[in-house]
């Protein structure tokens, strides 16, 4: 997944506002859309944004959201972007 943190989220898909699930109650929560049940967004307690799925996103194509780490590299399917290693 390739993840974007927002400070603030309108959320404007034809379900609207995600479908909540807590993970971790009290400390976190994921997204889902309430159409599909695609996971789309994050919430972690001891961070201050929402986590977005990328690929959710209307228009990936901002300078802003070119990845800077990954997880699980060895596992990145191809047609992903590739960012650097961190040092």
């Amino acid at each position: 997944m390739w993840w974007a943190g927002f400070e603030r989220v309108t959320w404007t898909g034809e379900g609207g506002e995600p479908t909540w699930f807590e993970t971790f109650p009290g400390r976190a929560k994921r997204g889902f859309c309430p159409t599909c049940g695609t996971r789309v967004a994050a919430v972690d307690s001891d961070i201050p944004e929402t986590g977005i799925n990328v690929p959710a996103l209307d228009d990936t194509s901002t300078a802003d959201l070119v990845p800077t780490n990954a997880s699980f590299r060895e596992n990145a399917v191809h047609w992903m972007p590739r960012c650097p290693t961190p040092s």
